[in-house]
């Protein structure tokens, strides 16, 4: 009894340590393999620390586009559990902050001054294309310089995480939702892909 017992402990424990790799199409790979594309220049990884999952990313492609179905209901829900007034007619730009990391730790994003600088040149080139709702959310606000500055909200049970952004990407991410379509980026952003993806959407 005491070595089935044993047995089965050790199983639990291994599948608990056990770590998950996938390609950059979402296909379960090996750890050989996925450090052998991962010695190359295509790509770079994520992580997904409760999961123990590791991913690669496209290094020239780090955007997402998709439909969602029905929006209306995750307007409603992030209106009911952040106390906001969201229009759904309205294009929705999602600034996400995952936690620090070393990318948001050094340059602009260390320096309020400059943080806010960029966030002002920013919407200002949004505003110039469309009248939108603007959403800001963290996962962990550890490290975010603006968190007094702007409306940052915490994640509602992980409700935008586990949507668009399953994985721990680098400085923060964004994700434009218009009507039943949306248009994520992951990690680092320069303000043109912001603009690009909002024109992208509208024409849609």
């Amino acid at each position: 009894m005491k070595k089935l017992l044993l047995l089965f402990a050790l199983i639990v424990q291994n599948t608990m340590n056990a770590q998950t790799y996938y390609d950059a199409d979402n296909n379960k790979i090996d750890k050989t393999t996925f450090d052998k594309l991962l010695a190359g220049k295509e790509y770079y990884h994520v992580e997904n620390d409760s999961l123990k999952a590791f991913k690669l990313m496209y290094r020239n492609n780090r955007g997402e586009r998709g439909s969602l179905g029905d929006t209306k209901n995750l307007f409603k829900e992030l209106n009911e559990k952040l106390n906001l007034k969201l229009d759904s007619s309205k294009p929705l730009i999602i600034y996400y902050y995952p936690g620090k990391d070393a990318c948001n730790s050094g340059g602009k994003y260390s320096v309020r001054r400059e943080y806010l600088k960029s966030d002002k040149q920013l919407s200002k080139k949004v505003k110039a294309i469309a009248e939108v709702n603007v959403l800001r959310v963290y996962k962990n606000k550890e490290g975010l310089t603006t968190i007094n500055d702007h409306d940052w909200k915490k994640d509602p049970n992980g409700l935008i995480e586990n949507l668009f952004f399953n994985y721990h990407h680098g400085c923060e991410s964004f994700v434009i939702i218009n009507k039943d379509k949306y248009s994520a980026f992951f990690g680092e952003y320069p303000h043109d892909e912001v603009t690009k993806a909002l024109k992208e959407i509208l024409e849609k």
